[in-house]
């Protein structure tokens, strides 16, 4: 299992806990909070950084708790979050 880390060079912080992996592009999020507000399991936090347009971007703190819903996907209206299946072949 794992935490949030650092941003890489893509721009992408990744989170795993085994089953879903929460992938967020920071350039694209705005600091709207929707997928704060509608995570029915409270997975995401608004982060201590900025990205390059001054917005304080989401991080999957709390990997662990992820259920794999896609809310915070399908509620992203700029498309910087992504859930994923973790593939275990």
């Amino acid at each position: 299992m794992s935490t949030a880390g650092e941003v890489s060079e893509e721009g992408i912080i990744s989170a795993s806990n085994g089953k879903y992996v929460v992938k967020v592009i920071t350039e694209r999020c705005k600091e709207c909070g929707l997928c704060i507000a509608l995570c029915p399991t409270k997975v995401l936090i608004k982060g201590d950084k900025v990205n390059e347009k001054g917005y304080r971007y989401t991080v999957p703190e709390h990997i662990e708790k992820c259920i794999g819903c896609r809310i915070c996907e399908i509620s992203c209206p700029d498309f910087a979050i992504f859930v994923e299946e973790v593939n275990e072949s």
